[in-house]
């Protein structure tokens, strides 16, 4: 799968299969900044391949195994979120190979006998961190929200460009909560973004594309759906269950 400059600063890696998310690089005037490091060393390893400069560092999203996997074939500085980086620290004492300890993903992505190494947080921050890579700034700020506690987006500006993660997703038991997931809404379309990168959407997306989309949730929300819509049904579904 071929890397898409989407923006002047912004190259984008599209997700793939078995689980592999969304991964992005930001190259500014002095150093570069990937955005999550993808679910294993081979994915990482094409994502590198295909663009202008190597990335000195990576900033995660969040700590799920397909957006730091990667994190080692990167070699830089990791940039992680509190909660982020204990997770890190927790992962890296895991038996991957320990076939309890993985799902049917994991076991695509990476055949037993695996070597996971994970990589563990350089620099940890609190609830935002700033970036200058020269003539760009890309912002990190937690967020949370009910697909992990450790969710983070990021801005990235002058280019209007907001990284989302799978911060918009559901549990890994397919809830969604009105408590967190309303005001989440609130403050996505706050941020002065015009183009969203979403984990593991196939496309980026218009702020009025995104803007349709929370309407759609907010609306199951309150109960409602429009029949035959793949995404009102499943923000009903995640919001009733």
């Amino acid at each position: 799968m071929p890397v898409e400059r989407i923006t002047e600063h912004v190259w984008w890696l599209p997700p793939g299969l078995p689980d592999r998310p969304s991964l992005c690089a930001v190259v500014g005037e002095r150093w570069t900044l990937a955005l999550d490091a993808g679910s294993s060393r081979a994915h990482t390893s094409e994502f590198l391949a295909r663009l202008p400069e190597r990335p000195a560092a990576v900033a995660y999203t969040h700590a799920h195994w397909d957006h730091v996997f990667g994190g080692v074939e990167i070699g830089g500085i990791v940039i992680a979120h509190s909660l982020t980086a204990r997770a890190l620290e927790e992962m890296a004492v895991v038996d991957w190979n320990d076939e309890a300890n993985v799902s049917d993903t994991v076991r695509q992505e990476l055949p037993a006998p695996r070597v996971v190494e994970i990589a563990p947080a350089d620099v940890v921050f609190a609830e935002r961190i700033e970036l200058d890579l020269g003539g760009i700034t890309v912002t990190v700020e937690h967020v949370g929200g009910d697909h992990c506690d450790d969710a983070c987006v990021m801005l990235i500006e002058p280019d209007a460009l907001l990284f989302l993660g799978d911060c918009l997703c559901a549990s890994s038991s397919e809830v969604l909560t009105v408590e967190r997931a309303l005001p989440l809404y609130d403050r996505i379309l706050s941020y002065p973004a015009e183009h969203y990168v979403e984990g593991h959407h196939e496309s980026m997306m218009t702020r009025t594309e995104v803007e349709e989309l929370i309407e759609k949730a907010r609306a199951a929300a309150r109960g409602e759906t429009t029949p035959g819509d793949e995404d009102s049904e499943y923000f009903l579904n995640a919001f009733v269950h």
